[in-house]
């Protein structure tokens, strides 16, 4: 074994300290990083050592589908370095642009996807419902086909004068409490994704939190009154707390860590 005398030792800790104070200081001298160091915080709340990482890799070129960074915060905050992650995504929309489960079915994730008429899935590899999720099973409403706005016509708020010019069609809820039964979905679900267009907390009554914990959540609001604070009531009557706000989604997780 080689031995260091206490004055190399000292000399090797200087060296690494100073190395560190450089990569410190390089990143508030090299503008373009700072920005993504403050992007990153703000959408995702990624911690600072990881987000020089994250950071750096996304100058290179790495990319993250989702429209705000949901796929972000849950693999570089919540789960970092999970590659076999389980996910719910309802709402899915496209396969690929702006989703928020595409890059983690990328590194190795398996999930559910939900949406009654979803669009360029060939890629995707989750398990595919073609189907409205609600309070109740099997009753019947209205849906407005305005794709990236569509949803139910009883749920519109913010985006309803655009969706109710799209075609509408007749359609039969389900739960998800049934559907992630019938998908046979394991107890922990890593990754909760929720965006059905002010239709989000009526979801949410038919989840079955007392079988199926969750570790991260990002639902859409919308800014939507009272809905919006409802909603938070009712998750943090289930033991989940909110993390933080980022434009139209609102972040949760365990409030005890599971």
């Amino acid at each position: 074994m080689v031995k260091f005398s206490s004055g190399r030792r000292t000399l090797w800790v200087g060296l690494l300290l100073l190395v560190l104070l450089c990569i410190c200081a390089g990143v508030y001298v090299v503008p373009p990083l700072r920005a993504q160091l403050a992007a990153n915080e703000e959408c995702c709340q990624i911690p600072f050592p990881r987000s020089v990482v994250v950071a750096s890799a996304e100058l290179m070129g790495r990319t993250y589908p989702s429209q705000i960074g949901q796929d972000k915060w849950v693999l570089e905050t919540m789960f970092p370095g999970v590659t076999d992650g389980y996910f719910l995504d309802v709402g899915s929309g496209h396969g690929t642009f702006h989703s928020n489960t595409a890059e983690l079915e990328r590194r190795g994730w398996t999930g559910i996807c939900v949406d009654p008429f979803p669009t360029s899935m060939e890629t995707r590899t989750c398990q595919m419902f073609k189907e409205v999720v609600w309070s109740v099973p099997g009753k019947v409403m209205t849906f407005q086909k305005a794709e990236g706005l569509g949803g139910l016509a009883d749920t519109l708020d913010r985006w309803k004068d655009e969706a109710m010019k799209a075609p509408s069609v007749e359609i039969t809820t389900t739960t998800l409490d049934d559907l992630l039964a019938r998908a046979k979905a394991p107890a922990f679900i890593h990754f909760l994704s929720l965006d059905i267009e002010g239709a989000e907390l009526e979801a949410l009554r038919a989840f079955p939190f007392d079988k199926i914990r969750v570790g991260a959540m990002a639902i859409e609001h919308n800014y939507e009154e009272p809905k919006r604070t409802e909603l938070i009531e009712f998750l943090a009557q289930r033991g989940y707390r909110r993390t933080h706000e980022f434009n139209q989604d609102d972040f949760f997780a365990p409030t005890k860590a599971d």
